[in-house]
């Protein structure tokens, strides 16, 4: 009467789609230990040093949440950059992908 027990490919598979489901900056937090703060944070001065929603924090984890979706489109992680650009309350981004492509 018991259910089989689950394979490592399943629960593997069943985090990462709960992964995938997650907005850009939760997963960031999720592999903070992984990758070194030091390396998003802008610059004190000349290139990199404005603050702007595609800055190097946002752009990592924009696009590391593009490696994880099986989808992998642009578009996607558009849409999800303006959610969070509009959670945050700042002028949110137009549909095109053409600064997010440069910016990664």
């Amino acid at each position: 009467m018991r259910r089989k027990p689950r394979s490592v490919q399943q629960k593997f598979a069943e985090k990462m789609a709960l992964l995938k489901q997650k907005p850009f900056k939760q997963i960031g937090e999720l592999f903070e230990d992984f990758v070194p703060s030091t390396l998003l944070k802008p610059e004190r001065n000349g290139a990199m040093s404005r603050r702007r929603l595609f800055s190097k924090g946002n752009t990592f984890w924009a696009f590391f949440s593009q490696v994880l979706d099986a989808d992998g489109g642009c578009k996607e992680v558009i849409r999800k950059l303006q959610s969070y650009a509009s959670l945050k309350g700042v002028k949110v981004p137009s549909s095109s992908t053409a600064s997010y492509c440069t910016a990664r």
